[in-house]
């Protein structure tokens, strides 16, 4: 199942794609996407499975996160992220939970970030974003890309990167590694923000030279035609190439 969506502002044309687990629906999918058209932002938030109410925590980041006009520095990132993660664990309190579920509340929840905001300066556009964990962000121009963040290699991932946490205690370790930068764009140029399945799939298409599978996962996003970028995820998963894990995708075309 996918949900697909085309959003089209003055200067940019914006797709999304969200697919869920193999076996499951769309409400039991812990990756979110964010889009807000009016001011040019656009998120991915990718709850980590094993946290308490992780869906909503990501929900809460994607959805929150566009509908601002700050939090592209560190320090209104982490104040913002502060003031989210005491929101979503004031809304726990009450519930009756089994033993288990009140040991993961404890801990709060978790999920992996990334944000991108592009505007125009001085008759330039430009992108800034800000990511924190394994949800990635790609530039590319003209089927190169220039650049990636917050990581660059299919080998960096890992079942234990650092999250966005809506416990404060957990907090300060992810804003040390909170990752911001920012860029500017030309007409034709693409931003693609990625949860972390999709992502590491991504990044080893580009690091062992499968550009025709990378062109091809690109002219599909293009299309109305989701079945098809339906079908290549599908076929994906059966042949291993790609984890079986939520996947969450937004391309952002500079007209």
């Amino acid at each position: 199942m996918i949900s697909p969506k085309t959003i089209a502002s003055p200067k940019l044309l914006v797709r999304q794609f969200l697919m869920p687990k193999s076996g499951q629906g769309l409400s039991e999918c812990e990756d979110a996407i964010g889009l807000n058209a009016a001011n040019n932002r656009f998120a991915i938030a990718d709850g980590a499975t094993e946290a308490f109410d992780a869906g909503n925590w990501a929900r809460r980041l994607a959805y929150g996160w566009v509908e601002i006009d700050s939090c592209l520095s560190l320090d209104e990132f982490c104040g913002w992220l502060s003031d989210e993660g005491r929101s979503l664990q004031n809304s726990w309190s009450g519930l009756k939970l089994p033993w288990y579920s009140e040991e993961k509340a404890r801990a709060g929840s978790f999920a992996a970030f990334v944000g991108v905001e592009v505007g125009a300066q001085e008759n330039i556009s430009r992108w800034r974003a800000i990511a924190l964990g394994d949800s990635c962000m790609v530039h590319c121009r003209n089927e190169l890309v220039l650049k990636i963040l917050p990581i660059t290699s299919s080998a960096a991932f890992s079942s234990t990167p650092i999250l966005a946490a809506s416990n404060p205690s957990a907090q300060q370790l992810a804003a040390d590694r909170a990752v911001v930068d920012s860029g500017t764009m030309q007409r034709g140029d693409v931003l693609i923000l990625f949860s972390d399945a999709v992502a590491a799939w991504y990044l080893k298409l580009l690091e062992t030279g499968h550009t025709e599978r990378r062109l091809h996962f690109g002219s599909l996003l293009n299309t109305e035609n989701t079945d098809d970028l339906l079908c290549l995820f599908e076929k994906e998963r059966f042949a291993g190439q790609i984890r079986d894990d939520d996947l969450a995708v937004i391309q952002i075309e500079a007209c």
